[in-house]
């Protein structure tokens, strides 16, 4: 075996070692395109992932583009999808369950059972002239998606050609990379179903609110994290692990009864310390946190109602009893709320995302606000409600508001059909 290709598989093997750690699929499909194309100096690539009898266009990398879109999301191909049959590249290798490398998209034989689709480079002005696709599984099982990889460029920066040697390596990649979002997919797809076990209680607490919230609140560590030059195996560690716990933040609503939790107005007291009952309902669940998911996921269900000036709840409370913790009493009888840096970071992370979320969708008590005015009351209680820091983080994301809006919408019901999308941020 040459000695290069012995570098690349000990490469390749540095890179799927660090797969095993990362449980948030986004973060995971991030990664696994990134390297590959590291693997095979790739200017672009697409993952595709299988779902029923299509392939949904799951994440997309490409050099070019970032230099001249100001934002590749808006790129008309984003969000759409790919029927699962031999006609397309990615429908012939997740069928057949092989890879597939041309060289020249122009010069694939008209005869051939697949063509390169070429919508998408007319649709972004952007030439796919090479192309290695592979699937996303083991050989004998139905592939769980879909890897292509575009441009390979050579030392001079010029398109170049995909080796037999690239091929092998990157099915050898494909392997392990594969065995990495199984994981990923079995744990959020655990997640997903306690949400919509959620969902059932309060037709709003949906899947997507619960997954807009989680890429908001990964979106803003992100920012917050780098201006508080947080390491990096701590930063990626968080970012890992954060989606996974945000989704989790209302889980205690479970326990909250169905007609407090959908009625129209406002609440009176007693049906509002129900509802606010649901932190420490949802807390009890992690009270003994056996993994670090479990001691983020506490964390972000306790303090996410917790206000930055103290007037929050559920407070300093014994989880056990929901009686307040000894010395954390108010003078006039009231529990003391959590203040400022007291609350977790990640529960001044997510209560921003939530609230901003919150305000931007329809409740049983209001119809949403549009953005300007969701913005602007963020800003309001920055200081108040919400840590200044993470809300000037927030701000700084917000060109991915409109992105993540779009990701994840909450499918419509009968009598709202026709309502007009979100503006753009």
């Amino acid at each position: 075996m040459a000695r290069n290709q012995i570098d690349r598989l000990n490469e390749v093997g540095r890179m799927v070692s660090g797969f095993n750690y990362v449980f948030d699929l986004s973060l995971l499909l991030e990664k696994v395109l990134t390297s590959a194309r590291v693997l095979t100096k790739c200017e672009a690539g697409t993952i595709y992932l299988l779902r029923g009898r299509k392939l949904v266009f799951a994440l997309s990398q490409n050099d070019y583009l970032d230099r001249i879109v100001d934002d590749p999301t808006e790129l008309p191909f984003f969000n759409r999808n790919l029927e699962m049959d031999r006609s397309t590249l990615a429908g012939y290798v997740a069928l057949e369950r092989r890879s597939l490398t041309i060289n020249d998209t122009n010069g694939i034989d008209p005869n051939a059972p697949y063509q390169h689709y070429t919508g998408f480079d007319h649709e972004s002005s952007y030439v796919c002239q090479a192309i290695m696709t592979l699937p996303l599984g083991a050989p004998d099982n139905e592939p769980l998606g879909v890897l292509q990889l575009i441009n390979p460029l050579g030392e001079d920066g010029l398109l170049t050609c995909f080796s037999e040697e690239d091929e092998q390596i990157l099915g050898f990649y494909c392997g392990f990379a594969a065995l990495a979002m199984e994981k990923s997919m079995s744990m959020s797809s655990t997640v997903i179903h306690n949400v919509d076990i959620i969902s059932s209680q309060d037709p709003l607490e949906t899947r997507a609110h619960a997954m807009r919230v989680a890429a908001l609140a990964t979106a803003i560590y992100e920012r917050w994290s780098s201006h508080r030059e947080i390491n990096e195996a701590e930063r990626l560690h968080a970012m890992n692990l954060l989606p996974l716990a945000a989704m989790l933040h209302d889980v205690g609503k479970i326990y909250v009864p169905k007609v407090i939790l959908t009625k129209p107005g406002r609440l009176d007291l007693k049906e509002r310390a129900i509802m606010e009952s649901h932190v420490l309902a949802g807390a009890r669940l992690y009270a003994e946190p056996w993994t670090p998911l479990d001691e983020i996921t506490l964390k972000v269900i306790l303090d996410h109602h917790e206000r930055w000036d103290g007037q929050g709840y559920p407070g300093w409370v014994d989880l056990t009893t929901g009686a307040a913790l000894p010395g954390r009493v108010a003078e006039d009888g009231r529990l003391l709320g959590k203040r400022g840096e007291e609350i977790s970071i990640f529960g001044r992370i997510v209560a921003v995302a939530d609230v901003y979320d919150a305000l931007r969708n329809r409740k049983p008590y209001k119809e949403a606000f549009d953005l300007s005015l969701a913005l602007q009351i963020m800003e309001q209680e920055s200081g108040h409600h919400f840590d200044p820091e993470v809300v000037a983080s927030f701000l700084e994301v917000k060109s991915s508001l409109n992105k993540i809006a779009n990701q994840y919408p909450d499918p419509p019901s009968p009598e709202r059909a026709g309502e007009e999308p979100l503006e753009t941020a």
